[in-house]
């Protein structure tokens, strides 16, 4: 009798631990083998409802798992939240999660959602040689390439321009400091276009940005020391390659005096650009 007890608990050991389980197969190849009963997208081969009939876990015939929706449009999709325990940190990983507005999931590159630096943002002088101009008799004068920065943008993007352009030596047009005639004069700087991707909808040699000071001199002293000229604009760009040159210019409305000054004379210099991508 004993023998027996034995023998038959050795069998169903044996059949617990061998058994396989086939649901819609007859050959399971594995502890629990399920087949789809179709072979559509929207076949079901699993489904696990609660007590309350909501369906909690779906397996479609094309491999797609909802976890608490009927019909999973991805390999794993969900409208409840992920939660992941452990997760490490880092201080290299150049890459971030991001999601679509349907939901889906991908990784991008932090270089396409923060600010970066395209060009300057070095604090370096900008303007290695200095340049020379004057005007009278309302015909402005201009630097010719003082300065200038190339750059990509690689996505559209927000692009920033930022420039500080010192001008001193300010004097007469025939290079006297007797400078106090009384009328109006203006110093300033642009920002021009001097290449440009095809399809943009800019010029080039056309103005980007601009600022002038007016001045109205009768007394010379008073044009003593280094005037800068400092701007900042913003502008969506398409991708593309451009170049733009920062641009001295000096205008005398009058024929006595006129005015002549040097550009770029200045350690501090400079000619920033930044972007930020448009999402």
């Amino acid at each position: 009798m004993e023998k027996k007890i034995a023998f038959f608990s050795f069998f169903i050991c044996g059949v617990f631990t061998f058994s396989q389980v086939g649901i819609n197969t007859s050959s399971p190849s594995a502890s629990l083998d399920i087949v789809s009963k179709g072979n559509t997208s929207a076949t079901k081969a699993l489904e696990v409802n609660n007590s309350s009939a909501l369906e909690m876990v779906t397996v479609l015939n094309n491999g797609n798992v909802g976890i608490g929706i009927a019909n999973p449009t991805a390999q794993l999709h969900t409208t409840g939240a992920v939660r992941m325990d452990g997760l490490g940190t880092n201080t290299v990983n150049t890459k971030i999660l991001t999601t679509d507005t349907a939901g889906n999931v991908t990784t991008r590159l932090t270089n396409t959602l923060l600010p970066q630096i395209l060009a300057g943002g070095d604090g370096a002088d900008a303007v290695t040689t200095p340049q020379t101009i004057s005007s009278i008799n309302n015909t402005p004068g201009y630097t010719n390439n003082l300065t200038s920065k190339s750059f990509t943008v690689s996505q559209t993007s927000l692009v920033t321009f930022s420039y500080s352009l010192g001008v001193l030596n300010i004097l007469t047009s025939s290079g006297s400091n007797t400078f106090n005639d009384g009328a109006a004069k203006q110093i300033g700087a642009n920002l021009i276009w001097k290449s440009l991707p095809a399809g943009s909808s800019f010029a080039v040699n056309g103005i980007l940005c601009t600022n002038a000071i007016p001045i109205s001199n009768t007394n010379s002293s008073y044009t003593s020391g280094t005037f800068y000229q400092a701007n900042s604009c913003s502008i969506i760009l398409i991708p593309g390659a451009y170049t733009v040159e920062l641009q001295g210019f000096l205008n005398a409305f009058d024929n006595i005096q006129g005015i002549r000054a040097t550009f770029g004379g200045s350690p501090y210099d400079r000619l920033d650009i930044s972007a930020t991508s448009v999402q």
